[in-house]
């Protein structure tokens, strides 16, 4: 028998009496290991055990891509067995804190402290402001309340306010979901469930989770109002009756009103509206309201007995004033006037 075959056989009777506990922990003294990295950091065995190949895979990942090769192998008792697992050297470590951060079941357990100080969902309260209590208060009965005190028109404008809120207000949801989706907004959905349940930064993100819901009820709320309002289902609103003008009175004989009958023997009917007064006494633009045989019409002409000239002339405020009030009374007497013209 030779000298090497020799050998090799004292090394395999010398193996089968080493205790195996010992030479697999001699073997992987001062490594890394995940289920007793995990325990390290504070949780419990019975979740290391069920979940720590999950997290071994994804710290595997992260050293492959940071070293371009595969992690080192050491051995690891799991349930009382003892198992080839990946290790790591103690300057390695921060593979495993990554992981840690990064794994979802892991990244649960990190502190309140380390969420980040830019929380989306701030920015979310900040754009809602008190819209969601502002639009529980819009009701039918507030609606009558806004007609009582201001009219209808008023209740036009108040909805078309609310609905002007409810786009704002749902542009603010529209940003805060589209934050959710990038580094920040993933870095803040983790770090909430480590969160005290009294935390303020906790019911921030209960109100941001429910913007979109809070935006349908609010919508909802304004229509159901709006229908209560048009259709009066609550019982009715008493809105004072505006005065109206009394119909006007045409002297017997007459085709329009204020006529004077002058001009009666030509079988027509004439009501002076106004006239605007320029340079001189005798020059004047007047505007009449006729009515003869082929309807009412109104004519504006220019009167003059003496001069082509017509001219006002006004060189102060209260003179271009009192010239301004004579053109605004002649366009409303014309503005009435045109009622008695055909369409």
């Amino acid at each position: 028998m030779s000298h090497a075959l020799t050998s090799r056989q004292r090394n395999i009777k010398a193996a089968t009496v080493v205790d195996l506990g010992v030479l697999y922990s001699t073997i992987s003294a001062g490594m890394l290991l995940v289920r007793r990295y995990l325990t390290g950091r504070g949780i419990d065995q019975e979740f290391a055990d069920r979940y720590g190949s999950a997290f071994g895979r994804t710290a595997a990942k992260i050293y492959r891509t940071s070293n371009g090769a595969e992690p080192r192998r050491a051995w690891s008792n799991v349930s009382g067995k003892w198992r080839r697992v990946n290790g790591y050297l103690p300057v390695e470590a921060e593979i495993l804190d990554e992981a840690f951060a990064t794994y979802r079941r892991t990244a649960e357990y990190i502190a309140p402290q380390s969420a980040p100080e830019i929380f989306p969902a701030d920015a979310y309260l900040a754009a809602a402001g008190d819209m969601p209590a502002a639009f529980e208060k819009v009701t039918g009965e507030l609606l009558r309340e806004v007609e009582r005190r201001d009219g209808s028109e008023a209740v036009t404008d108040f909805v078309t306010e609310r609905i002007d809120d409810l786009q704002r207000w749902q542009r603010a949801v529209d940003r805060y979901a589209e934050t959710m989706t990038n580094d920040v907004g993933q870095a803040a959905r983790t770090a909430v469930p480590g969160l005290a349940w009294d935390d303020p930064r906790q019911q921030t993100w209960m109100k941001a989770e429910r913007g979109a819901e809070d935006v349908l009820a609010a919508r909802e709320g304004l229509n159901a109002a709006y229908v209560d309002w048009a259709f009066d289902l609550a019982g009715t609103v008493e809105v004072p009756d505006v005065p109206r003008p009394s119909a006007p009175v045409i002297p017997e004989g007459c085709r329009i009103p204020s006529c004077d009958g002058t001009w009666h023997y030509d079988a027509t009917c004439t009501a002076q509206l106004g006239e605007v007064q320029f340079q001189g006494e005798d020059v004047s633009l007047p505007a009449e309201l006729v009515a003869d045989e082929s309807g009412p019409y109104i004519v504006a002409f220019a009167y003059n007995m003496t001069s082509l000239n017509i001219r006002r002339e006004m060189r102060d405020r209260p003179a271009a004033y009192a010239f301004a009030a004579q053109l605004r009374r002649l366009a409303d007497a014309i503005d009435d006037a045109s009622a008695h013209l055909p369409a």
